[in-house]
């Protein structure tokens, strides 16, 4: 029961920002630095405090390595504080699918929108947006997909 009511809530913080950074193309960094605190305490609570501060490192990190090699051009600190958020709730291995989700799907529908012609070159997309859907593949295939890579990879 406890992490349906912890799920959902992240959900609606999770497309409250994406929403956001649709819109704004900004995410406030404040929530997100409280909704990482309040993710990883649950997870501290429920036992997956290692695997969840193996998330926080590899979402963070990604993302972070991304914006400071652009110079903030590809994205912002904003995704950085939200990888963190998602590595805490997703844990590991779930935070690699969600990566994977969120560049796999996230490309897809860019080039969708430039063919389109809603968005062209030199215009920044909202990444918060592909990081909710990655999210919420991870949280719907997340097992399923770290199987197939294990099995991929001659892991298991």
């Amino acid at each position: 029961m406890l992490f349906f009511v912890v799920s959902t809530i992240f959900l609606v913080y999770l497309f409250g920002l994406a929403l956001y950074d649709w819109n704004k193309k900004l995410l406030p960094v404040e929530p997100m630095v409280v909704a990482t605190v309040i993710v990883f305490l649950y997870q501290l609570i429920s036992g997956n405090v290692v695997s969840s501060v193996i998330g926080m490192m590899v979402g963070t990190g990604f993302i972070w390595l991304q914006v400071f090699v652009s110079r903030g051009k590809w994205m912002g600190r904003g995704d950085v504080w939200l990888a963190a958020s998602i590595g805490a709730f997703l844990a590991w291995p779930g935070t690699g699918v969600m990566l994977y989700l969120t560049y796999v799907v996230g490309g897809f529908i860019a080039s969708a929108l430039y063919m389109a012609g809603v968005y062209r070159r030199g215009i920044r997309i909202p990444f918060a947006p592909f990081l909710a859907i990655g999210t919420v593949g991870a949280m719907l295939w997340g097992v399923e997909i770290s199987g197939w890579f294990a099995r991929g990879f001659g892991i298991t």
